[in-house]
């Protein structure tokens, strides 16, 4: 079938007319970093699962290392992009981060869903493709994929999966272009190469990406079939994506200029290992069965209709066969994809690892296009049927239901999710971690014992506040030797000389060698925590003074 893109007089600008793709994609991010901008928190937040945040910010601008897996990429990233921000706090900057990645990976998305839709060749009433119900289509699904509730409530806070968004686009696109080579005249190793250093890169940032990451290279590489497969094809990008994966290079080399937040050492062999494969949460990785699993699968399902609503998950359900009919490689390298990354988010034992589902969504959203462009490409048939219709051009009803639903999807999700995802007021966190810091003195140790107030104080500490030289000691954390060995590096004179063996027996080590010398505060002691001691309120914080 043919593509109907010729111009219409006066419809585009020449330079516009001819970059037009490029320049709808632009429009699109545009348009979801306005919607990220207008929501995104002003500093610190523990909204949307983003108690991490501090964590991330400490160890990025420290050049430091963060919790397993370490995430070089994103480190790397959100340090160069803070050096370009002239304005704001390292805290705003992460946010801000990733509200532009998010809205890049929606325009990346648009450019890789128009380019799958025009291989569908859906035809439409003249028997050829309208290339406007192309653009049209890749457009409404990217709009609903920017307003969908999980990648907005990540395009406001800092966290990695933005991030990861951005390069889940890339892959996509990539990964099409690969294809189209493979079954031309062979891939040009540079470009085998480029998607390979690609690849391992955003394996730099989140590993769970290598669920799509491998369906997409093997498609790509099958496009002229497996007999015209070759080693030169597969080399440069084994090659490159090694290259890339290089960039945890950055855990030992920062590990050993001991950063003030240095998790696990990974400048030792054993201590990269803990690192790079999470082993401190392995625990948590199909951790789930029974009964729990068949309620995380109805949650799984609850949380598409969520992103898209129901007209959104209809279209994505009724574009699937019509991709399956033209390209039942693309459709099946999509649903291996689904399969790992739906199995790993709903068996992963943590009350955000449905975040881990964002790339299933953007998946999603190629096919609620396909979907869009079958319905846009079949008014005639349309007409037909509803007697109705048929004295009401083609147009007129085309317009009608791109405002359905451009109204149905994304226009409901941000009427219903606005208020709730709306960031630009959370101070919270901020609030929190400032007034801890009022309430203590300068040389005070504070004892922190959530993940909420051990991140946004070790933010505090080691970023906005360095002057003060307050010790803030992870409770959970202060099991572990490299923790301790850490503490004594950076306070010699506020810990202890010997190191007990045990958690409580550890904590009451440094406050027995520093009570009556250094203020002592906990940010969640009762007085049964320390029933031998005194425990009084103050602030935000609990003093910890002799019994």
């Amino acid at each position: 079938m043919k593509v109907d893109s010729a111009p219409e007089p006066g419809r585009w600008p020449g330079v516009i007319y001819r970059h037009r793709v490029g320049v709808i994609a632009f429009v699109i991010a545009g348009l979801a970093f306005l919607l990220y901008a207008l929501t995104l928190a002003p500093g610190l937040t523990w909204r949307n699962s983003a108690s991490d945040g501090g964590d991330l910010l400490a160890a990025a601008f420290t050049w430091g290392i963060p919790h397993p897996t370490g995430y070089p990429t994103y480190l790397i990233a959100l340090r160069g992009f803070s050096a370009a921000i002239p304005f704001g706090s390292e805290a705003l900057h992460g946010n801000l981060f990733s509200s532009l990645t998010a809205a890049a990976a929606v325009g990346l998305l648009f450019l890789a869903t128009a380019r799958i839709l025009r291989t569908l060749a859906v035809p439409g009433a003249s028997g050829r493709i309208d290339d406007r119900h192309i653009s049209i289509a890749a457009g409404l699904s990217s709009l609903s994929m920017a307003a969908s509730r999980e990648l907005w409530s990540q395009a406001t806070v800092t966290e990695v999966y933005a991030l990861n968004a951005l390069f889940v686009s890339a892959i996509l696109l990539a990964s099409l272009g690969l294809r189209d080579r493979q079954s031309g005249d062979g891939v040009d190793w540079r470009y085998g190469a480029g998607i390979g250093l690609l690849s391992g890169i955003a394996l730099g940032n989140h590993l769970t990406i290598a669920a799509l990451i491998f369906p997409m290279l093997a498609w790509g590489l099958l496009g002229g079939g497996v007999r015209s497969l070759r080693v030169r094809h597969v080399l440069p990008i084994a090659l490159s994506g090694a290259l890339g994966l290089g960039v945890y290079a950055y855990a030992p080399l920062a590990s050993a200029q001991a950063p003030d937040l240095n998790w696990g050492h990974p400048d030792s062999v054993q201590g990269f290992w803990w690192m790079v494969s999470g082993t401190v949460y392995q625990g948590y990785a199909f951790g789930v069965g029974g009964g729990e699993l068949y309620d995380r699968l109805v949650t799984s399902a609850d949380l598409l209709f969520a992103q898209f609503a129901f007209i959104g998950v209809l279209l994505g359900l009724v574009g699937l066969p019509a991709m399956w009919g033209r390209q039942r490689q693309l459709v099946a390298g999509h649903l291996a994809a689904v399969t790992l990354l739906v199995v790993y988010a709903v068996t992963y034992r943590t009350v955000d690892s449905f975040i881990y589902l964002i790339p299933v969504f953007m998946l999603f959203s190629i096919w609620m296009a396909a979907g869009v462009l079958r319905l846009l490409s079949n008014t005639d048939q349309i007409r037909k049927t509803a007697s109705v219709l048929r004295s009401v051009g083609h147009r007129r009803i085309a317009s009608v239901m791109i405002l359905a639903i451009l109204v149905a999807v994304p226009g409901f999700s941000v009427a219903t999710n606005y208020d709730r995802l709306d960031l630009s007021d959370d101070r919270e966190a901020s609030d929190y971690a400032i007034a801890a810091f009022e309430t203590m003195e300068p040389g005070s140790i504070v004892f922190t014992r959530t993940e909420r107030s051990v991140f946004s104080l070790w933010y505090q500490s080691y970023v906005a506040e360095t002057e003060r030289a307050v010790m803030p000691v992870s409770v959970p954390h202060i099991v572990f030797d490299w923790y301790w060995d850490d503490l004594v590096d950076q306070f010699p004179e506020r810990m202890p000389d010997t190191r007990p063996s045990g958690l409580q027996d550890r904590v009451l080590a440094i406050i027995d060698h520093n009570l009556g010398i250094n203020p002592l505060y906990d940010s969640d002691a009762t007085g049964e925590t320390f029933p031998e001691l005194r425990v009084v309120e103050d602030g935000v914080l609990m003093r910890i003074e002799p019994g």
